[in-house]
């Protein structure tokens, strides 16, 4: 499931299976005002990009459940 924070201009759209691993990097990017979009795997980040999102930077796990990183 999506969700955004509040921030600066850049966008940035967060792929990551491990709970704890979202909320650490999640975390920083906020503390840097950057709106982050994060999802749980890769199907979620092209379903994204299918619906006509666009992020100025995509920070991804190379090892996800349905779609791993470079699948995406």
């Amino acid at each position: 499931m999506a969700f955004q924070t509040q921030g600066s201009n850049l966008r940035a759209l967060l792929v990551e299976d491990i709970k704890v691993n979202r909320m650490i990097l999640s975390q920083m990017l906020r503390k840097f005002q950057v709106e982050t979009t994060v999802v749980q795997n890769g199907k979620e980040a092209v379903e994204l990009f299918l619906g006509g999102e666009t992020f100025d930077i995509v920070l991804t796990d190379n090892l996800m459940p349905i779609m791993t990183g470079p699948e995406v």
